[in-house]
């Protein structure tokens, strides 16, 4: 962060609550203010983003937030942490649940995998609301009211988003192919064949690697990463190519399934394709 935040950045990383207290109350405008050299740039991101959470990590939120901090992507970045009690005090504080219009904390939940989270913002009440969602949960019904009749993208689907880093095409945004080939990946990490079979008939690409997500990677790669056996015995057969390798880390499906303990699985693809 900029230097103005580096004490309280160092008072959160040390879990030295007395001290990021005794600085904002000094200096209200770390609460309010933005660096200007990280995506998630402000003093609370920073706070809610620490693993494990912060010591009185509910208070410091309630003061930053009493200081002016902005709530909205604290929400979404708590949600992308599995922070279950930074989700609960924000929600409560006023964050909106359906973040700032592309993007919500509930897309973010269900792109980690995180299913607490999930469960209770769908508790709360947070919509479930274009392909990607509806994908992920296996909606069938609101996956066909995303279509026209002539298999055009309705506004229901919604469009390519991520919460963070360099702002995405127009061109990208509206893309019917990357729309549906990024509901598809949220159809593999969820295990929801149906979705994908859907998806696919449409005119999705299986070996494809959408736009702007944080770990470039296909259908496979997500199905592989959350444990997914059937749907990556579907996606196989369906003709996924599990020698691609994600454009982040430049890993093969199996080495996402070796990564998060998955031995089983990784072993599983091989036998299927043999060694690569």
């Amino acid at each position: 962060m900029d230097d103005k935040f580096l004490p309280s950045q160092a008072a959160i990383i040390s879990d030295n609550a007395e001290e990021l207290e005794r600085l904002v109350r000094a200096d209200p405008s770390l609460a309010r203010d933005r660096s200007l050299s990280l995506d998630h740039s402000t003093l609370l991101q920073c706070l809610v983003l620490e693993t494990p959470a912060r010591r009185s990590l509910g208070h410091l939120i309630r003061l930053l937030a009493q200081f002016g901090a902005k709530l909205n992507e604290p929400l979404v970045d708590s949600a992308s942490r599995n922070n279950l009690l930074a989700v609960e005090v924000l929600l409560h504080l006023g964050a909106s649940i359906s973040g700032e219009g592309k993007w919500s904390p509930l897309e973010e939940a269900l792109y980690w995998g995180h299913l607490s989270i999930v469960g209770l913002l769908l508790k709360r009440g947070a919509p479930v609301d274009n392909l990607r969602k509806f994908a992920a949960f296996g909606d069938l019904q609101g996956l066909r009211r995303c279509f026209n009749d002539d298999g055009s993208l309705n506004r229901q689907a919604g469009e390519v988003a991520w919460p963070f880093g360099p702002t995405i095409p127009e061109e990208v945004v509206h893309d019917r192919l990357q729309i549906m080939n990024n509901a598809l990946v949220y159809a593999a990490a969820w295990g929801q064949i149906e979705s994908a079979g859907k998806l696919l008939s449409r005119g999705a690409e299986i070996n494809s690697i959408p736009a702007r997500f944080d770990y470039a990677g296909t259908p496979l790669h997500y199905a592989s990463i959350q444990n997914r056996h059937e749907m990556v015995e579907w996606l196989l057969e369906y003709g996924a190519d599990p020698t691609i390798r994600d454009t982040k880390v430049h890993a093969t499906p199996v080495g996402w399934a070796e990564y998060v303990h998955h031995p089983q699985l990784a072993v599983y693809i091989r036998g299927k394709k043999g060694n690569f």
